[in-house]
């Protein structure tokens, strides 16, 4: 089947004698092209739960503003992907079976190893996340994914199902609902501080080029508090100086840190990963052990009004 959607994906773009390679099936199935473009088509993987993030959202709309806000940032001087028309001159390609397809340019470099994670990086991770979200607050309003309190009432109907189906107890269920109560609080209290972000960072989707760290991948990007982006770089990138080094680059940018806002955005990008997987992960021995931990030093914490981070970044329940 991936086959029969590549062939009929690149025959759209008149590249039928392509040679692809597939570098990754998560949200998208993502093929590198004759070495010169990246092609997506946004079918995400068995498992991979994206319904309470789309519910009632037009997909293939945000697929296209997707592509409208690369190219908003490529010309206020963000290095992204360029989105390239198929034969027809869209940028969206719809398959015979409804299925969307786009293509970017292809980036020259390489993904950040989660071992090459120091200081110096950190810092630099930093300033593009601050010099990101300095542009993203001055681009037009778009129709885009909303990380807020009405997805957070979605995230919990799902964890509701989801533990009727024995993916956790009543215990882990009533502290991600408390959790995602507060979280959606906090997130209306806040919402005229919302901007565009990326809403998926990690080092797997930062490139480094010759010219610096480019981030890459923002089908899933979103309006919510500027902390989405960094509380994800917290949640993957370990290490009390390496945190410290990320908010000294993003504040260099011009970057405003709210602990707040940061701790409910690390709680919400763990929810959110619990939720996208939440159709396999439960079936992995790792996961009810971890489960236990984030409720404990994460959830409900956060539900009871404690602070997850102190001011120098000490994530003050780990254990």
């Amino acid at each position: 089947m991936t086959l029969d959607y590549l062939k009929e994906t690149l025959l759209q773009y008149d590249m039928q004698d392509a040679s692809a390679e597939l570098i990754r099936h998560n949200e998208n199935m993502t093929f590198k092209v004759d070495d010169r473009y990246l092609l997506r088509i946004h079918k995400h993987v068995v498992g991979f739960h994206t319904a309470s993030i789309y519910n009632g959202i037009n997909r293939i709309g945000i697929y296209q503003e997707e592509l409208n806000f690369l190219k908003f940032l490529r010309t206020h001087g963000i290095n992204v992907q360029i989105p390239c028309p198929n034969k027809n001159d869209e940028l969206v390609t719809i398959l015979s079976d409804g299925t969307a397809a786009t293509m970017l340019t292809w980036l020259p470099g390489r993904i950040l190893e989660k071992n090459e994670a120091e200081p110096d990086l950190c810092v630099q991770i930093g300033e593009m996340v601050g010099t990101l979200h300095k542009q993203a607050c001055l681009c037009p309003k778009l129709p885009a994914l909303q990380y807020n309190d009405v997805l957070c009432d979605r995230l919990k109907q799902t964890i509701y199902i989801k533990k009727e189906e024995g993916a956790w107890n009543e215990l882990h269920t009533q502290s991600m609902a408390n959790a995602l109560d507060f979280i959606a609080g906090k997130l209306h209290d806040f919402r005229n501080d919302a901007i565009l972000t990326h809403a998926d960072l990690s080092l797997s989707n930062i490139i480094l080029t010759d010219t610096g760290l480019v981030p890459i991948d923002f089908s899933l990007f979103g309006y919510c508090h500027p902390m989405m982006d960094l509380a994800s770089l917290f949640c993957n990138i370990n290490g009390l100086e390496n945190r410290r080094a990320m908010a000294e680059g993003y504040r260099s940018a011009d970057g405003n840190i709210v602990i707040t806002m940061l701790d409910c955005c690390f709680a919400l990008n763990i929810l959110l990963s619990i939720v996208l997987h939440c159709d396999c992960w439960p079936k992995n021995d790792w996961f009810l052990s971890r489960l236990e931990r984030w409720c404990r030093e994460v959830f409900t914490p956060l539900a009871h009004g404690e602070a997850l981070f102190s001011e120098d970044f000490y994530l003050l329940h780990a254990t």
